[in-house]
């Protein structure tokens, strides 16, 4: 694996348990498979889901793909870029739900990215969505605990 998933906060956090961090990092990299969901598209969702939750995406993970300097200053102020690829758009739209509202997460946009993108691409999204949440929180307390 060429670079770190877990967050520098985090990452020190787990330093004293090499097992749970080496195996905290291969679960990571698997939600994060950018065979079945472009780079450049987990980004987007990284970069809204940090942004939703008020941090600095630099703070919860390496970035998994470079963005237009545009898209990438809408993205911290939790605005979806327009003109977006369709699977992009709808991948931001499911995003959007996951920090504070997973549980009304609606099936339309899901089931309009499974359409588009097939049933590889839409497992890989949600967990991915789910581990870039997980991530964001636990480097957020990790920063905290740093402080107290």
């Amino acid at each position: 694996m060429p670079q770190s998933v877990i967050p520098g906060p985090l990452a020190g956090r787990l330093a004293p348990i090499p097992a749970l961090r080496d195996g905290f990092e291969q679960f990571l990299a698997a939600c994060f498979d950018t065979a079945a969901v472009p780079a450049a598209t987990l980004e987007r969702c990284r970069r809204l889901v940090a942004a939703l939750h008020g941090a600095d995406p630099a703070d919860c993970g390496p970035a998994l793909a470079d963005l237009p300097e545009s898209e990438a200053e809408l993205l911290a102020r939790a605005e979806v870029p327009s003109g977006l690829p369709r699977a992009d758009a709808l991948a931001l739209d499911i995003a959007r739900c996951i920090p504070w509202s997973h549980h009304d997460l609606p099936d339309a946009p899901v089931l309009a990215f499974r359409g588009e993108c097939g049933d590889r691409a839409t497992v890989t999204l949600l967990a991915a969505l789910a581990m870039f949440d997980a991530v964001c929180r636990m480097t957020l307390v990790a920063r905290r605990l740093e402080g107290a």
